[in-house]
């Protein structure tokens, strides 16, 4: 899980761009609750695996989410 800050109108822009041409929904990454991530993983079988967790330090709490989720916040590695 890459969990990163996209600044400004640049970012905004550029996610709403993303989210026109591909149909996902232009905040689901950004805000990376643990129902998205569960959502990512568990159809891929993944949701027993260890998720490594990559971040720019801007949004703590996104971590902390991840952490208290009884189902994935034992897998969560930060890198």
């Amino acid at each position: 899980v890459h969990s990163r800050s996209l600044e400004g109108r640049p970012g905004q822009r550029l996610l709403r761009k993303i989210a026109r041409n591909t149909g996902c929904d232009p905040r689901a990454a950004l805000d990376m609750t643990p129902e998205y991530v569960k959502a990512v993983l568990e159809p891929r079988g993944m949701l027993d695996r260890p998720i490594l967790f990559i971040t720019d330090h801007q949004r703590p709490e996104i971590l902390e989410h991840l952490l208290a989720d009884p189902d994935i916040g034992p897998n969560i590695r930060l890198i």
